[in-house]
Parts: structure tokens; sequence; C-alpha cells
């Protein structure tokens, strides 16, 4: 792709990248747009149901064997992934020659999580060259665990490390979905962070609502930073995105409560805390708001005492959609590949449970 693309230019390719689904239009169009319906025919439609099938025999026989490699071969998402911290810390330690301090293997917070981040991988990578790098690996990992659909945040605030603002980044967002494709579906998403000034964040966000490259808007970063109020005007004004929130990782049911009826997300990113009250469950199951989860990094930041105690088991045996995801792979290091496998070897979930929940989140 040309790099001196033009705003208007990159505008123009956003309903593309989002399989047809541009701001305000519901355009049908298929992957790539081309302005022509899609008629299915019935031979292709009962192929696709026989890859189907096949694919979740392979699912559940590298489950139940533990074959990682065959298990990576099977088709999957990544719905909640983080581009800054989202590739393996030997792709950054490759990337810059030089070896790494692994973080901690258990913390208390996220705030632990950031102090690292901070302290040892961000001087290295919290740069244009970084965050372009450390994106397009993630997005190349992904590729190698099996991953056909990607909905990667890419922070507001990397906009900032452009001199041209805000056509740097938004090139770059065009450039990096249509690089890899059709390998993967690349979804860009819209990462605000919490611990920053909504008066600050809020515009910015809209630049990139309006451009029309993004396919999904989340909201990050300490849960009680700002209440969901703050920005319930962005929310209402993202027309046609998906609408994400992290909530319920370290915060309350409650908390998870008020952001519904503020902010109203298709799918919240961890959730967990919902399982405490039934009345909650209720709610986001009636709704049918998919809650992204991350097991590892649940147990690894403290929310979760263990894989095998994590909540999901509850979250499902409710009625609940969820997904299984990766987070930051850079600090977590366990692909979605190794997500499954660890929560079957725990006993959590049954393959057959879980090969429900790898089909329930690829695209139909």
């Amino acid at each position: 792709m040309d790099k001196s693309l033009d705003c208007e230019s990159v505008m123009q390719l956003g309903p593309a990248l989002c399989g047809g689904e541009h701001l305000g239009r519901r355009m049908v169009l298929g992957p790539m747009a081309t302005g022509r319906a899609t008629i299915l025919c019935p031979f292709a439609m009962l192929a696709g149901m026989e890859a189907t099938l096949a694919d979740s025999e392979r699912f559940l026989t590298a489950l139940e064997s533990g074959d990682l490699v065959e298990l990576r071969r099977v088709p999957k998402t990544d719905l909640h992934i983080h581009s800054i911290l989202g590739t393996r810390i030997e792709n950054i330690e490759s990337w810059i020659h030089r070896p790494l301090p692994r973080p901690p293997t258990r913390m208390t917070s996220l705030d632990d999580m950031r102090e690292y981040a901070h302290q040892v991988l961000y001087p290295h990578i919290l740069n244009r060259e970084g965050f372009e790098f450390t994106a397009a690996s993630a997005i190349q990992d992904a590729i190698e665990d099996g991953v056909v659909r990607i909905e990667i945040s890419l922070d507001i605030r990397f906009m900032r490390l452009y001199d041209a603002v805000p056509k740097g980044f938004l090139d770059f967002v065009a450039r990096l979905a249509q690089t890899f494709s059709p390998r993967i579906d690349v979804r860009p998403e819209i990462g605000v962070s919490r611990n920053r000034p909504p008066v600050t964040e809020i515009p910015l966000a809209m630049v990139c609502v309006e451009s029309g490259l993004f396919c999904s808007l989340d909201l990050y970063g300490n849960e009680t930073a700002e209440s969901p109020e703050s920005y319930r005007s962005l929310y209402a004004e993202a027309h046609g995105l998906k609408k994400k929130v992290h909530v319920g990782e370290f915060g309350n049911a409650d908390l998870v409560d008020r952001t519904l009826d503020v902010l109203r997300p298709n799918e919240i990113q961890h959730g967990i805390a919902a399982a405490a009250s039934p009345t909650t469950m209720d709610r986001i199951r009636n709704g049918g708001t998919r809650l992204n989860i991350c097991p590892t990094s649940n147990v690894c930041l403290g929310a979760v005492g263990e894989i095998g105690t994590h909540p999901i088991r509850t979250l499902v045996d409710r009625g609940i959609r969820v997904s299984i995801n990766t987070d930051d792979l850079t600090i977590f290091g366990r692909s979605a590949s190794q997500e499954y496998l660890e929560l079957y070897r725990s006993g959590l979930l049954t393959a057959k449970e879980l090969d429900g929940i790898r089909r329930d989140s690829l695209p139909s």
C-alpha cells in the first residue's frame, strides 16, 4: 500500500476493513466490500459445515492428547488483545538485540503490571517504531496460533507518536489491516484509557471513530479512575462500532451493572466479577452480552487465585456467552491455543464446552 495515502483515501478503506460495516451504514458486502452481494451456494454451505465438523474433531483430539501443535492449526479468534503488549517478549528481544528481565509470574494488581511495563518494556517500544513493530508482530503471532480474526486494540495515545496527526497514525492502521489480509481478518479497535483525562482522550477517539478505519471501541485501564458517565457521549456517538468496556476484572458486579446502564456495551472485556451476582449474570445473559475473558491474565494479576477456580465455570453454567483470549501476550506468555489447553487441563471446562466457546467466537 502506498504510504503517501491522504486522509480521504484512508477513510474510504474503512468499510473494507470491517467487512462492510462502516459507521452508521450497514453494508453487508463481505470481507472485501466489493460492491456485489454474496450468494451462498448450497454446496459451498455444505462444504463449510463439513470443514467446521472436521475442525471440531481436530480441536477435541488435540485438547485430549495435549497436542499444542495440532491445536494451533484449528481456527480460533482473539477478541481481547492490546497491540503494544500483544507479541511474545522473545520477539521484542530479537528486535532490540538484547535480553529483557521477565515479568513476575504473580502480581497483586494492574499497577504492578504497569510498573513492569514502564521500567522494562516501554523504554524500548514506546515510540513510533516500537508501536508499529509490536502491532505487526502481535498479528503474526496470532496467525501462527491459528487465529483467523483478531480485534486488536490500538491506543489513541499512539497518535501522538507521529509528526502528522492524525494522518500518520491512520495511515498505519490502514496499512496494518491490509498487509495481513487475507491471512487473517484484522479488526482495528480504538483503545481509550481511563488513566488519562477524558477531556483530552475523547476528541482523539472521535477522530478515530470518524475515520471509518476502526471496527470497535474499548475503554480500559483502572476501572475506578473515571466514571462510566464520563464516556457516555463518546459511546453514544460511536455509531456502527462494536462497543466494549473493560469492567469487572477488579471492580465489582455493581460497577458492571452501572456500566451496562450508562455505556450499553455489546461486549465486556473480562467481566468476571459478574459471577458474584446472579442478577448481574442474568442481565448479561438475557442481553446477549459476551464476556471476552483472559484466564491467565486474571490469575497473574491476582483477580483469580488459580485457573482451576476461575469464575468462567460459573458464567458458562449461567448461560453467558464467553470467548477466550490473550490480553497481553508479552506479559502473560500464553497464546489463545495455550489458554484453551490450560483450561482443559485444569478440569474447569470439558473439551466439548471449550469447542463450543471456540465456535461461538468465530466469524459467522
